[in-house]
């Protein structure tokens, strides 16, 4: 059974972030507000995810999406962005198919286990706002906790 993806942004950052959940976005590499990161949709990552529910929010990842995130804010140090020398120097030919190969989990579940990959995405506010409050749950009017329309927001965070 093949896992699929998962993309996680936190919105909030880590000011008044209760102990444990504070712990549990900084070990799934999000500790800063707009940073994004790719887990695996198993029954463990979802855990942790749902315990920050209040502060970040989610949506299953497609490799297009990926793709577009690898070339705009892929980094290979916090100086260098991912570029053909350093995607040829993983093993790759283009960021389609690095973001194909960590969709169909030739890697391991996160981007932390590609070689020289930074493990998170530095994402910008999005241009346009969130047009939604950012406080409350999507099922509640709001932007966090499990959102269909988190791709659409990050298009315009990049």
């Amino acid at each position: 059974m093949e896992m699929g993806k998962i993309l996680v942004v936190n919105l909030h950052g880590l000011i008044n972030v209760p102990r444990a959940t504070r712990e549990t976005l900084i070990q799934l590499g999000i500790g800063r507000k707009f940073a994004a990161a790719v887990v695996g949709d198993d029954p463990v990552s979802k855990g942790e995810v749902h315990r920050c529910k209040d502060y970040v929010a989610w949506a299953p990842l497609d490799s297009e999406l990926l793709t577009a995130l690898l070339q705009t804010r892929g980094r290979v140090s916090n100086q260098r962005s991912l570029d053909g020398e350093a995607l040829k120097a993983m093993g790759y030919k283009t960021h389609a198919d690095l973001a194909q190969a960590i969709i169909d989990g030739e890697t391991t579940d996160t981007l932390s286990s590609v070689k020289g990959l930074k493990p998170f995405f530095g994402l910008s506010p999005p241009k346009g706002g969130f047009r939604r409050s950012s406080r409350r749950q999507f099922r509640q009017g709001g932007i966090l906790g499990d959102n269909p329309q988190l791709p659409e927001i990050v298009r315009r965070m990049l």
